[in-house]
């Protein structure tokens, strides 16, 4: 039987004009913690940015998950380590640690501590010294650490994570709220996630829930909270930074932060800029709010162009606010009583640098001596396009009952770069036809709503299907077909597949209420139906045994490319080809045979032609590893082939009258799929190379400053058809020979000393790299030319690379 699928690879609907309205979403809005949906109230901006983002030089804290809370808590002289080098985070907290902690803290949040420790007659705190009397003493008479009973601090008692939630509950209660803080003394808990906080007392049981929604703590996992739980030093630096984040805390000094750090772009294209609201802080060494100080503040779009030789501001950059770029004057916007600046707003349309500084009336900045506040923002073209995937395998078109398939709808911009947009709507509308017992039909449904994106711009559907009657393949299949639409149908959806290209025609329904939609590679079954409005998706359950016709053969390598080499036995690569039904499973003991473009060994690979052996038992896979014994550049090309007969007959060779002219030999060829493998044997490009050829970029790998090029010299056809078409003569001295190894590929390092240019404008290497990754309307590389001039791999070396488009197409001259 057949049925529909989706195709894994990632389909594309583009949103036009309508997505901007539907995406016009104010951030103030969202206040919810995407990761935690019943986190209310998290902290907008934080206290640890800045100066106190520092290392404070703690040698036992790296890479652990509080590392940045320790240093924070350094900053504000809260914790200290147990040496100058060591913090000691799994050591657990006692009581009377906790309330120096707290009393310290006091200050930066507004808090204010009794002038004069008042003795709440503790018995048992004699032998602490003068600090940590005063903060148990002040602590307990503002409520925000009583002590164990009217006589007892009990200093030595570790403390728990119950008890911590209500000391941190208490200590915001009684600090100033900050910019993006919530005031917990006007918040209600309304979510209860934590299962095992029933038995503790009410008290602790609310600051628990409170904490919670205030993205204070995240639990022990996502339902435990385990309040008898001593708290650790890290843990103790968590709690109480993400607590400063409420409160008026912020670093010594100037800080700048704003609500996100990316600006998502909107309108028919997705590049209009969005509005980003700055708060910058200015605190003195000990914490507090200086008020009515004047701040300058300037940006750039291109760091690198925005200061001169002397330090002093150049072209690069642009003045935001006052009216002289780069200078304190009379019209720069000065700190409020709360010591901060929240009027700034700017319009981000590009990546951009944004720099903060003080000074007297007249001072200028320079770059070289002049200390500031930096912040960089992001943009993010704006979402036009939805991707739509599934999570089956690539050539799947069936899947088992009982089989779960999540469908994902996902927001995303032009380059098909996902886009955390919440509440854009969708129509989702889906028909459901059960499986039945062999002989009955199965009933069908049909249901239809409207579904919104969530806060990181998807919707997530997932279904199955159950087997009628176990271990019988002949029941019917069941279906479940998904059609996905703009719900005000004013055509504001239009499918692209992955590459950003409108669906062939192949792809479109080929009848009127027709069930198997295929396109060409008989894959595809993600369709339009011929209208650009609207999306089908087809999902299937069976249990009929796989069809041999639709086995699919895949090749696949562990790299793209392997470095030339004629030392020792030469440079090894491996190639992999894998054999699976339609239900994605793997196909075992089917003879594949792998074949290269080298007949002649010209390029000295060896054991590769004509080689041949069965899938294995598990994987559906056969591997074959070669060697190739050359230093010079080359290019090869691997495919490989498999039969499989196909029993339609069902007769033996001796039973008389017996025709099994249905039966057939099928032929499977791992280029039908994919397309044959290319792998590149690239020598290293020679010291002062000047290219003169045409090079094309083949391979582009900016995590490790590499780039693979291939200079074309020959121009032959490609002879792989005709061998087979005529596979008996695949070794035979008349099959054609392909004659572009003459062709070769080159491999180049760069580092930060080389000099770029991407077109004719010379650029920085992160600017290079970007251009290197970028992608054109097609989804293809935007840039695949290369030329090398100097070059050399040496790092002290300095070598030039510049980058280009291929050049245009020529055009037909008009008609008279």
């Amino acid at each position: 039987m057949t049925g529909l699928l989706g195709r894994k690879s990632l389909a594309v609907l583009a949103v036009l004009g309508l997505i901007a309205a539907l995406l016009a979403v104010n951030p103030r809005q969202a206040t919810a913690d995407a990761d935690n949906p019943d986190v209310d109230n998290p902290a907008e901006y934080s206290a640890c940015v800045g100066a106190a983002s520092a290392d404070a030089g703690f040698e036992d804290i790296e890479g652990i998950s509080g590392e940045d809370a320790i240093n924070c808590l350094a900053h504000y002289n809260i914790a200290q380590g147990r040496t100058e080098t060591m913090f000691s985070p799994v050591e657990t907290i006692t009581r009377w640690q906790m309330a120096l902690f707290l009393s310290r803290a006091a200050g930066p949040a507004g808090v204010v501590l009794p002038a004069s420790p008042t003795d709440q007659g503790f018995t048992d705190i004699g032998a602490l010294s003068e600090a940590a009397q005063a903060a148990a003493n002040n602590l307990a008479e503002l409520g925000i650490m009583p002590g164990t009973s009217a006589t007892t601090f009990a200093p030595n008692t570790s403390v728990s994570r119950g008890s911590m939630a209500t000391m941190l509950d208490e200590f915001l209660k009684k600090a100033t709220p900050g910019q993006g803080g919530a005031d917990v003394t006007k918040l209600s808990p309304d979510d209860n996630v934590f299962t095992d906080i029933a038995t503790v007392a009410r008290n602790q049981y609310i600051s628990i829930r409170r904490v919670y929604e205030l993205g204070i703590t995240k639990g022990v996992t996502e339902t435990l909270y385990r309040p008898t739980q001593s708290v650790t030093r890290e843990q103790m630096a968590l709690f109480i930074s993400r607590t400063l984040a409420h409160t008026v805390a912020r670093p010594a000094g100037l800080s700048i932060q704003s609500l996100k750090d990316t600006a998502t772009g909107s309108g028919t294209d997705g590049t209009d800029g969005e509005d980003i609201n700055l708060v910058i802080s200015m605190r003195n060494d000990d914490f507090q709010a200086m008020t009515d100080v004047p701040v300058d503040v300037f940006t750039s779009t291109d760091p690198d162009t925005a200061f001169m030789e002397d330090g002093t501001c150049d072209t690069g950059t642009t003045q935001r606010e006052g009216s002289r770029k780069c200078e304190v004057d009379g019209n720069d916007e000065r700190t409020d009583s709360a010591g901060d600046i929240t009027s700034i707003t700017l319009t981000v349309d590009a990546d951009i640098t944004i720099w903060a500084w003080t000074g007297d009336e007249g001072d200028k900045y320079d770059n070289d001596e002049t200390t500031s506040a930096m912040l960089d923002l992001a943009f993010q073209k704006g979402a036009t396009r939805l991707l739509v995937s599934h999570d089956l395998d690539d050539d799947q078109t069936k899947m088992k009952f009982g089989r779960t398939v999540k469908v994902t709808i996902q927001v995303a911009d032009e380059d098909n770069n996902p886009v955390a947009k919440e509440d854009v709507s969708l129509g989702i509308s889906q028909t459901v036809t059960s499986a039945a017992k062999q002989g009955q039909t199965g009933s069908s449904n049909a249901s239809s709503s409207t579904q919104k994106t969530d806060a990181s711009g998807k919707i997530e559907l997932s279904f199955t299907q159950t087997d009628p009657t176990a271990g019988n393949n002949g029941d019917t299949d069941a279906t479940v077909v998904l059609l996905i639409t703009d719900p005000d149908g004013t055509d504001d959806l239009v499918l692209k597949n992955s590459e950003g290209e409108a669906p062939a025609a192949a792809e479109m329904p080929p009848a009127e209420g027709a069930t198997d939609v295929r396109s060409n590679d008989g894959m595809v079954r993600l369709v339009t139906d011929g209208q650009p409005t609207q999306v089908r998706m087809g999902l299937t359950w069976s249990d009929d045994d796989a069809n041999p016709e639709n086995h699919t053969l895949k090749l696949s390598q562990r790299t793209e490319y392997t470095l030339a080499s004629a030392e020792g036995p030469g440079a090894q690569s491996s190639v992999t080809a894998t054999v699976t039904n339609e239900y994605g499973e793997p196909v075992s003991g089917v003879l594949v045979t792998f074949n290269s473009n080298d007949d002649e060994g010209i390029m000295g690979i060896a054991n590769v032609r004509n080689k041949s052996g069965n899938t294995g038992a598990r994987s559906g896979a056969r591997r074959v590893s070669y060697q190739r014994d050359s230093d010079t550049g080359g290019i090869e090309t691997i495919w490989a082939t498999t039969s499989v007969v196909v029993r339609k007959g069902d007769c033996t060779d001796t039973a008389d009258g017996c025709e099994e002219e249905d039966d057939f030999t099928l032929q499977i060829n791992g280029e039908d799929a994919d397309g044959a493998l290319v792998h590149y044997w690239p020598a290293k490009a020679d010291d002062a190379t000047s290219t003169t050829e045409v090079d094309e970029i083949v391979i582009r790998s900016t995590e490790d400053n590499t780039i693979v090029f291939k200079t074309v010299k020959g121009m032959c056809p490609d002879d792989r058809k005709a061998i087979e078409d005529n596979p008996d003569t695949a070794d035979d001295e008349t099959a054609p020979a392909c004659t572009e190894t003459d062709d070769t590929s080159s491999v180049v390092v760069y580092d930060d000393n080389d000099h770029f240019t991407v077109g004719s404008q010379p650029v920085t290497m992160e600017d290079f790299e970007k251009e290197l990754d970028a992608k054109n309307d097609e989804g293809d590389p935007k840039y695949t030319r290369i030329e090398l001039v100097n070059y050399s791999d040496t790092a002290s070396d300095v070598s030039s690379f510049t980058i280009s488009e291929p050049p245009a197409a020529p055009t037909a001259p008009a008609t008279p």
